[in-house]
Parts: structure tokens; C-alpha cells; sequence
């Protein structure tokens, strides 16, 4: 008798010890599937991020904004481009990066800025390279003379609120060696006539490959070439399906938004700020 309990009993702690391994590989395997799954979410996750290069385009975006539009000619090199170009967008791009804290430059007596050169050195290092320099010497470049004032070290600025036609749109990104070529895409945010305020209405007008050449750690511009992206329309204008809108000159556009602004407000459109003679950089060697 006591032997039979003893037999039910092993039988007994048998049967549990079986469950209890069930119980432990059911959880073992749904364990395996949830690490499986969070390995895969991973590397899913892992793989878009290698291939998403948003940020990546911002960033050109706007160290492109002001040179793009300016709409420089394609060069093979910054020696053979137009220097006055270049020097001008790097002006630009110093208001722009310094538009918060403009009022803390120096003005002459009719309002005009001085902008110094040391300001004007970092924007182009950062777009050109650290090793290309201009001759600072006054010059002109889309009709605007830029007057260089040797005592101060600076540019007097011209008054004027036109500054181009175009802004950027980075398409895409290769990496070709040592250099980056990327395709620049041109919203023209006056081709319809009016000023556009949002670009996503837009489609580019053309495009252009801008190449970057690596040195050290970091890209800088080298050459601009044509693209083989081609915009289905030339005029840049919102894409609605419809006839174009013949295109305006940006002078105009910008008469008619000035006209509608009340007086107080409305913005200088005088030419320069001197008639001194002039000198263009593009015929200036880099130091």
C-alpha cells in the first residue's frame, strides 16, 4: 500500500515537473519572439536612420541660402568663378546669420552698415574653405556697389532690400570620394508675379549640383555644374495644373509689395550707398 502512494506520488511530482518545464520553454520562446522582434525594430529603425539624410540637407540648405540665390554662373573651380559672386553672397550670409543683432553694428549717417571683414572671413572660410581669401577692395556684383572703407576694416553696405530670386532646395546628396555632389534645386519665389510664402507650393525652376570638396573634417564648395535633374516647367511658378503665370521682374514685384506697405514701413530701394568707383574681385587672385 505504502508503496503504491509512493508510486502516485513520483507520478505526481512528475507530471508538475513536466508542466512547469512547458510553462518555462512557452515562456522562453515568447521571450525569443519579443527579442527577435526588438531586434529587427532595431535594425529597422538603425537602417532608415543611415539613409535619412534630412538633416543632412537642411544644413546645406542653409549654408547655400544666399549664394543660390544670388543665381551664380557655373565654374570648375573658385579661382575661375566670379569672385564678386561669391564675395556678395558671403555678405549676405552674415546678415542673415546676424539678423537678430543687427542693430548693434556701426551705421553712417544715413543709416547704412558697416560690416567688418573679420565677420565676413568666418562666412567665407565656412562655405569656401579656410584657405580661400578675398582682396577686400570695393567692388560691384547684381548692380549694387559695395563700398570697402580701409580705415574701418569694413564694407558700407548698400540700401536695398533686393536680394535675389531664388531659394534652395537640396534633392539629393551623393557621395562621390572625397567630394559630395549635391543637386540644388531653385524655388523661384517670384516667378508668379507674387511673392510666395510657402515654398512647398513650389517646384523648382531648374536645378544645379553644387560640389563638395572634403578637407580635414568638414565639405567646402568647390565647383557648380549643371544637373542632370531637369524641372518639367522653367518658370517656377505654383504648380496647379493650369495655364503659367507670365513671370515678373523682381524689381516690379518688389515695387508693388513696397507700394502696398504703409509709408513708415516701406523699404529703401536706393542703389548703393556711394558712387565711388569701383573694382571687380573676380579680378583679384586669392592670397
Amino acid at each position: 500500500m505504502a508503496t503504491s502512494n509512493e508510486a502516485e506520488k513520483a507520478r505526481h511530482a512528475l507530471r508538475r515537473r513536466r508542466r512547469l518545464r512547458q510553462v518555462l520553454g512557452a515562456v522562453v520562446c515568447v521571450l525569443v519572439v519579443i527579442g527577435l522582434a526588438s531586434v529587427i525594430s532595431g535594425g529597422v529603425r538603425l537602417t532608415a536612420s543611415l539613409f535619412d539624410d534630412t538633416e543632412e540637407k537642411e544644413e546645406f540648405e542653409l549654408r547655400l541660402q544666399t549664394l543660390v540665390s544670388l543665381d551664380p554662373e557655373p565654374f570648375d573651380s573658385l579661382e575661375s568663378a566670379n569672385r564678386a559672386r561669391l564675395l556678395d553672397a558671403a555678405i549676405w550670409s552674415v546678415i542673415q546669420q546676424n539678423s537678430d543683432s543687427l542693430d548693434t553694428y556701426e551705421r553712417d549717417e544715413v543709416g547704412a552698415m558697416y560690416l567688418p571683414t573679420l565677420d565676413i572671413d568666418r562666412a567665407v572660410a565656412s562655405l569656401y574653405g579656410p584657405d580661400f581669401h578675398f582682396n577686400y577692395e570695393t567692388f560691384t556684383d547684381n548692380g549694387l556697389t559695395f563700398q570697402y572703407v580701409p580705415e574701418k576694416n569694413a564694407y558700407l553696405l548698400p540700401i536695398t532690400s533686393v536680394n535675389g530670386n531664388y531659394s534652395p532646395r537640396v534633392m539629393q546628396i551623393r557621395r562621390e570620394g572625397s567630394t559630395k555632389r549635391v543637386t540644388v534645386g531653385y524655388l523661384d519665389l517670384y516667378g508668379s508675379g507674387e511673392i510666395v510664402f510657402d515654398p512647398t507650393k513650389l517646384e523648382p525652376a531648374k536645378y544645379m549640383d553644387y560640389i563638395f570638396t572634403r578637407s580635414g573634417d568638414a565639405y567646402y564648395l568647390t565647383a557648380i555644374t549643371e544637373s542632370e535633374m531637369k524641372a518639367e516647367s522653367q518658370t517656377g511658378s505654383v504648380s496647379s495644373g493650369g495655364a503659367q503665370a507670365p513671370v515678373a521682374p523682381q524689381d516690379q514685384v518688389m515695387d508693388n509689395v513696397a507700394s502696398a506697405l504703409p509709408e513708415s514701413v516701406a523699404p529703401a530701394q536706393s542703389g548703393s550707398a556711394s558712387e565711388s568707383t569701383t573694382t571687380d574681385p573676380a579680378s583679384a587672385p586669392a592670397e
